[in-house]
């Protein structure tokens, strides 16, 4: 269940001056307040949708919203108001979101950069995850590497979604080896077959 909704937020108060209450009819101060909306999911604010401002009479203690407000108390409050901008903090969501799209966009450029430098100094250890059939996807585990070769061990499991790969990548599963030279890595590779390489 998503929880998302609007809020306000205090923004400011001030007073002006010389102006005509529309409700006593006199010439007064009064005192406005300024309030911001923004929207919310799970508490957290993604963004503003706008300001309110209320003023009361200083006379007769009568509170108006912006939609009532004359024409010269609408100047008087714009004017006293200034270029007020809306805290950063309301847009803490969108920040939020763009962090992790940017930090996924760095792993993403940095696993296939750190798989190209692996793909060509193989160590024991390392894991190669590849395409195994049409819609399915399984791994091979280094385990001994020699001039021209490597030996490994082929994943008995394949697993129908790339990102769940991690939970067929266990000992257990590595039973049969088999024997492969580092030309035919590399061209699993420039086929993109093996699309990540794992190295603790």
């Amino acid at each position: 269940m998503i929880f998302y909704g609007t809020k306000s937020r205090h923004i400011k108060n001030d007073r002006i001056s010389n102006v005509d209450c529309p409700d006593c009819n006199t010439t007064v101060s009064m005192n406005y307040s300024l309030y911001e909306k923004y929207a919310h999911i799970y508490w957290i604010p993604f963004f503003p949708i706008k300001k309110l401002t209320f003023a009361e009479c200083n006379s007769c203690k009568k509170t108006f919203e912006q939609k009532d407000f004359s024409a010269p108390i609408k100047q008087k409050i714009h004017y006293s108001m200034g270029r007020i901008s809306s805290p950063l903090w309301m847009y803490s969501g969108i920040f939020i979101i763009a962090g992790i799209f940017l930090f996924a966009m760095y792993s993403s450029v940095q696993k296939g950069k750190d798989t190209e430098t692996f793909i060509k100094s193989p160590k024991v250890g390392d894991v190669y995850f590849l395409n195994s059939s049409k819609g399915f996807y399984s791994s091979v585990k280094v385990s001994k590497v020699s001039k021209d070769s490597l030996t490994i061990l082929l994943n008995d499991m394949e697993i129908d979604n790339k990102t769940n790969i991690d939970k067929i990548d266990v000992d257990k599963n590595y039973n049969n080896k088999s024997n492969v030279s580092k030309k035919e890595m590399q061209k699993l590779y420039d086929e993109k077959k093996i699309f990540e390489i794992k190295r603790n």
